[in-house]
């Protein structure tokens, strides 16, 4: 069976057309987009000019020390802040988090776009710029800023529905459970198991576990096969 042809661009679209945007209106060195949990584990992150590799370094040794990083950010209302408003430049470059990451990386001017729903921090936009870059500008913070609620509207009103519809209209038909419903949105986005085990914290042999589940629930003899029915209920 020929896999049917992700012309949606579901369930990721949302977040790389968001990318190209900003993109289009500040210069960037590398930027990310990524859903927060309800525990604040990302989710389904989308990046443009960033290694995927550092970004699961981040999120596995250091998060708990980034100045951003949004759980600090919860219970304001703050929507677009900069790494420099957080901390001086001189104690920045002699934290652990610059040293031992951002330099590292080539990272040096950081800028997050938080939206809420609901009062709750639900999603980051991360912009970056290298040691080449400038410090964002005042004027390129109230773009941002100016165009941030309209991205928290799609996002709560269009995009997050839309999966949410997605998710349970495969959870209904197929009696699917909420973590086969994770690595089924994976694989429509095109990810390899080792992929999806390093962003889901699953091992290996538990990602093909729960792809053979779903191929015997769901019928389907393939990879391409399983993402043609998902596609097919969009």
């Amino acid at each position: 069976m020929v896999a049917k042809e992700n012309r949606s661009g579901f369930p990721n679209m949302f977040q790389r057309e968001s990318l190209k945007l900003i993109n289009n209106l500040i210069s960037l060195s590398g930027s990310a987009f990524y859903l927060v949990g309800t525990d604040m584990r990302h989710r389904g992150v989308v990046a443009q000019d960033l290694d995927p590799l550092v970004e699961r370094d981040y999120y596995k040794n250091f998060r708990a020390l980034d100045p951003l990083n949004p759980v600090k950010f919860e219970n304001t209302e703050d929507t677009v802040v900069t790494i420099d408003s957080q901390v001086s430049e001189l104690k920045l470059l002699q934290t652990i988090y610059y040293q031992d990451f951002m330099k590292p990386n080539n990272h040096r001017y950081v800028a997050d776009m938080f939206f809420r729903s609901h009062g709750r921090i639900c999603a980051v936009l991360t912009m970056l710029r290298d040691e080449k870059g400038e410090p964002f500008s005042n004027d390129e913070l109230g773009t941002l800023r100016t165009i941030q609620p309209f991205l928290e509207y799609a996002l709560n009103e269009v995009y997050e529905p839309k999966r949410a519809n997605q998710r349970k209209s495969f959870e209904t038909t197929y009696n699917l459970t909420s973590r086969e419903l994770d690595v089924l949105e994976h694989l429509m986005c095109g990810n390899s198991n080792k992929v999806i085990a390093n962003e889901l914290g699953l091992s290996l042999s538990t990602v093909k576990t729960h792809l053979q589940h779903m191929f015997k629930k769901t019928q389907a003899e393939s990879r391409s096969e399983l993402v043609s029915l998902a596609l097919g209920q969009i």
